[in-house]
């Protein structure tokens, strides 16, 4: 790709994600880390093949925002990411992300395989001097962060990491994930699991610890 190109997205996406930090040195460690994922996973080809992957950076930056006070806030803390997303994921053949920029839907990606669910959160707070920890279905080889690969449709799958052990946790995209609901089709049985995720997540969390995004409490309400 020409380079002036790949500035311009990358510049692109810095200034959209700037406004939601005020402090200098927060969009600063902001633009550093987007240089860093341009950098490291080929990020412009991936939105260039894939628009929705701009819109999931979008969408995590948001919940960050949300979360955090300051960016810098986030070194340091110890993140679960439950089905974080891996390099095997793929897409269901609808889907709609809620970005602080707007709702955007999209199709499922040639063959199935999509990058928009390749683990961008824990990506993100790699290069933000967090220290995630993802677990998913899927295959995560070959990731700089702690990562566990799980059945997360088993009762207990998550029983061996410690209690109060994290600072913050989200779930996301498990639910409507193809290989998810291949497992269990059957929505009684994802309400269970919802049940048990979020079990979890209150096993999980300090004292102090915080949910920066659930999607099983959202289905249990």
């Amino acid at each position: 790709m020409n380079p002036d190109l790949k500035d311009n997205k990358q510049n692109r996406l810095i200034t959209e994600l700037k406004r939601f930090w005020n402090d200098d040195q927060d969009q600063v460690l902001l633009a550093n880390t987007i240089r860093a994922l341009f950098s490291h996973y080929d990020l412009d080809r991936k939105m260039a093949k894939e628009p929705g992957v701009e819109d999931f950076l979008k969408q995590m930056s948001g919940r960050l925002a949300n979360s955090f006070t300051r960016l810098s806030d986030i070194r340091g803390q110890r993140i679960l990411d439950i089905a974080c997303g891996s390099n095997t994921s793929k897409a269901p053949a609808a889907l709609r992300i809620d970005t602080p920029f707007g709702e955007m839907a999209f199709g499922r990606a040639r063959k199935g395989y999509t990058a928009k669910f390749e683990p961008w959160f824990c990506r993100i707070l790699v290069e933000l001097g967090a220290n995630p920890v993802g677990v998913d279905f899927g295959d995560l080889e070959g990731e700089v962060f702690t990562h566990h690969q799980v059945d997360l449709g088993r009762i207990g799958a998550l029983d061996f990491l410690p209690d109060h052990s994290f600072d913050g946790i989200q779930d996301s995209r498990l639910f409507g994930s193809p290989e998810f609901t291949a497992l269990i089709p059957n929505h009684k049985d994802r309400l269970k699991i919802a049940l048990e995720i979020k079990r979890q997540e209150q096993r999980l969390l300090k004292p102090d610890g915080i949910v920066i995004h659930s999607d099983a409490e959202a289905l249990l309400r």
